[in-house]
């Protein structure tokens, strides 16, 4: 009688279970992985564009920022926060409080002559603002240049007669430039400096024509004989 074969079934199982195990071992393991390797899921391209700033934000931020920075002293840095607002402005009204503040600020630093060009850029900017003409006015001064000062005060207290502040300003310019000129007529050899500038020259001077330079130094234009322009 030809001997059973025996059933194959026990190791089967067996090698199944084990499988089974392995499989389990690595779902497992997978789900680990997968815990540890967190992403986040991007946003939206409308959700960001909501996020970003528009320019007018923009702008207004800027100057806030230097407006703080101003009033901490930090003048250096305020003045790179509102040269950034002016490239977001997208009218000229916008930019001339942004240039008044800076002209302001320039005067702190004892930047007369920069002073003078911004105050003068705000007041193109906006031609009938009082404050742009104040402030013009305050850096003339500084400058030692009395008369224009005084003509820019005159302005600003017109277009801002409620402005106590700039009526009083301008008597205070009237009067030193009328000392100035009462000192000049003392004794006409003399001449006369408010603030390092020359307010009134002497008298063989007077017929010179004096602009400035882009550095703020005077330049005199003596005349030129019509037979050394050739050369």
């Amino acid at each position: 009688m030809a001997a059973l074969e025996p059933f194959g079934w026990h190791s089967q199982k067996r090698q199944r279970v084990v499988d089974v195990q392995e499989d389990l071992n690595v779902a497992f393991r997978r789900e680990q992985d997968l815990e540890d390797e967190v992403f986040e899921e991007a946003p939206a391209p409308s959700l960001m564009r909501r996020q970003l700033e528009d320019v007018s934000a923009k702008r207004r931020r800027l100057v806030q920022e230097g407006t703080l920075l101003a009033e901490s002293e930090r003048f250096a840095e305020a003045l790179l926060r509102w040269e950034e607002a002016l490239v977001f402005c997208e009218d000229s009204m916008e930019k001339a409080p942004i240039l008044e503040q800076m002209a302001q600020v320039l005067l702190a630093m004892q930047r007369d002559f920069d002073a003078v060009r911004t105050a003068q850029l705000a007041i193109e900017c906006r031609p009938l603002w009082h404050c742009g003409h104040l402030t013009l006015g305050r850096a003339l001064m500084n400058f030692g240049e009395l008369a224009r000062a005084v003509e820019a005060m005159r302005r600003a207290a017109e277009l801002g007669p409620a402005d106590k502040e700039a009526a009083e300003e301008l008597r205070d310019a009237e009067r030193m430039l009328s000392q100035a000129q009462e000192r000049a007529t003392v004794d006409a050899s003399r001449e006369v400096v408010v603030n390092g500038r020359v307010v009134v020259p002497r008298f063989w001077e007077t017929a010179l024509r004096v602009t400035y330079d882009e550095h703020g130094m005077p330049t005199t234009h003596y005349p030129v004989d019509p037979a050394e322009q050739g050369r």
